[in-house]
């Protein structure tokens, strides 16, 4: 018997921002993101009808970029832009960092000389993995308030986290009709998204067709090894971050903080180019091909 994983032991999880682009980023899965919407916004179902991806592709570069994020974005009709991020684990630099890129794409599609009024709404869903420290809730909703009297100054700043650990432990409704309160929904979608356990998807999308395709999505990915093998280096990716900061943070306590990150992040990113072209010749990838993902040189890869 061999070695290899098969599909049936292979586990996926859309905590893997590859797996959860393939199923909420996609054209054929837009019902499957208007569901998912519906549940967290409070806007008319009618207005995320017609909703449009900004980025529909999967570049490889930005698979194995230290940098690589794969979020899901995308316009409505009335102009209004959707950032969608999953986030494995919080960092104490989270918040600011959801601030800053909710401003980069508020700004970003200003031309010269037009007025703010032509500014579009902005919203950003930040859906986190571990260690979600800003409250308790499942679904929090920042805007920008006056302090004392709770008054709104505008609705065109909207941030969203929704935390997976409080959906984790939650049961399935018994009934459709309570699977079809929007709150259960979401709840439902969240359990779908954390899980990697394919009995838990299959038991969810049962009271849901939409959740259904979104889990024939995740079969599909399944089967197919080159799907596969993204997600194992998206995952990777995550581990090593992981790694890269807590060698940083060593270094940093013996030689500054600032220095200690640029060495754990160095290190890192060429370990995991290593790794990645060592994948690729495995998959009999063309040694061009391998360079230009990798940035590694000729004589690198042909040691591995």
């Amino acid at each position: 018997m061999g070695e290899k994983k098969s599909a049936d032991v292979f586990k996926i999880t859309l905590r893997n921002d590859y797996a959860f682009k393939r199923v909420f980023g996609t054209e054929e899965n837009k019902a499957v993101l208007r569901d998912f919407l519906d549940c967290v916004l409070d806007i008319p179902t009618q207005d995320i009808a017609e909703l449009e991806l900004l980025d529909k592709e999967f570049h490889n570069d930005s698979l194995d970029d230290k940098t690589g994020i794969l979020d899901v974005k995308l316009r409505l009709k009335n102009g209004t832009a959707i950032d969608i991020e999953i986030q494995n684990r919080w960092n104490d630099e989270f918040a600011q960092r959801t601030v800053f890129y909710w401003a980069k794409m508020y700004t970003e599609n200003l031309q010269k000389g037009e007025v703010y009024t032509k500014l579009p709404k902005c919203i950003t869903i930040n859906i986190v993995g571990e260690g979600f420290k800003l409250n308790d809730l499942l679904h929090s909703e920042y805007r920008i308030l006056e302090r004392q009297l709770y008054m709104e100054l505008s609705d065109e700043l909207e941030i969203h986290f929704l935390n997976l650990a409080k959906a984790k432990d939650r049961q399935v409704p018994d009934s459709v009709i309570e699977a079809n309160t929007k709150t259960e929904r979401l709840v439902n979608w969240l359990r779908f998204i954390e899980t990697d356990e394919k009995e838990v998807r299959a038991m969810l999308a049962d009271n849901s067709p939409v959740m259904e395709q979104a889990n024939e999505t995740v079969d599909v990915m399944l089967q197919d090894p080159k799907a596969r093998w993204l997600y194992e280096n998206r995952m990777k990716y995550e581990h090593d971050k992981a790694s890269w900061e807590h060698f940083g943070y060593t270094k940093g306590v013996e030689a500054g903080k600032r220095e200690g990150e640029a060495i754990g992040l160095e290190k890192g990113a060429y370990h995991n180019k290593l790794q990645t072209a060592s994948s690729m010749k495995a998959l009999n990838y063309p040694l061009t091909d391998i360079q230009k993902i990798t940035g590694l040189s000729e004589a690198e890869i042909a040691q591995l």
